[in-house]
């Protein structure tokens, strides 16, 4: 558990830190500028289009979904580096073209990874509303609905490593292999979660800069996150396979 200890210092290391930082925070900020005609308009007259504000929401929608892939993608090949014991800080922002497209793919497997319990929960709901009342339909969603998200939560971090370090996409969903990587680091996976949660209450430092300000630490704090998470999946690997990281190789 020793590099999760360095999680906070990670987002650090690197000397042009804060310039690759400050470009993750500006991906987050640009399509809330773009809304912001929208936002005003809706405050002074009480409608949301109109105008200029119906002109920019196409093109906010756009922005702001690839500044979402352009990050994951990020966040990803930094994942990747601390995977393979290469990191040396923030990496540069030079594959955009890469992270664009690594950050979709990865945001559909995430989709696709929370779909099962979002789509348990809402058919137990409708059988439940069709066989008896609709007053009842809230029982699956109480019942069921915070297990089955639960698990999905504890899951999908370690799912999208499994896509990350293997580079493709459905070793996402071999639950198998990927609990049977994370479980010889259960403790190590479990304190990443502790680890994400202070970092977002880092990240709410942020407001002190005149608000503008929590997108740059909201971005470090993603940062450390991912760095959590990877040293911890890393840990797993090293102890699934402890024959190849000894340079050993089982007798035949």
């Amino acid at each position: 558990m020793s590099d999760l200890g360095g999680s906070f210092s990670y987002p650090f290391r690197h000397p042009a830190w804060f310039g690759r930082a400050l470009v993750g925070a500006v991906l987050d900020l640009v399509p809330i500028v773009l809304l912001l005609p929208l936002l005003v308009n809706i405050v002074r007259h009480g409608r949301p289009f109109g105008g200029v504000a119906t002109a920019l929401l196409a093109p906010a929608v756009v922005l702001g979904l690839a500044g979402r892939f352009l990050v994951f993608g990020y966040l990803a090949r930094a994942a990747r580096a601390v995977l393979d014991g290469t990191s040396t800080g923030l990496p540069a922002w030079d594959r955009m073209t890469e992270d664009l497209v690594e950050g979709f793919k990865l945001w559909l497997v995430a989709v696709a990874l929370w779909l099962p319990a979002v789509a348990v929960t809402a058919g137990l709901a409708l059988l439940v509303m069709s066989l008896t009342s609709p007053v009842f339909a809230w029982l699956p969603v109480v019942l069921v609905g915070p297990p089955a998200l639960f698990l999905t939560f504890a899951y999908v971090p370690a799912g999208l490593l499994a896509a990350v370090s293997d580079g493709e996409m459905t070793s996402a969903f071999d639950f198998d292999r990927v609990t049977g990587t994370v479980g010889p680091a259960f403790g190590a996976y479990a304190l990443a979660f502790l680890v994400a949660f202070g970092a977002e209450i880092f990240a709410q430092l942020g407001l002190i800069l005149c608000c503008v300000g929590i997108f740059l630490t909201r971005f470090i704090a993603h940062c450390v996150t991912v760095h959590a998470f990877a040293s911890a999946y890393r840990e797993g690997v090293q102890a699934a396979r402890p024959q190849q990281v000894s340079g050993h190789t089982p007798a035949v």
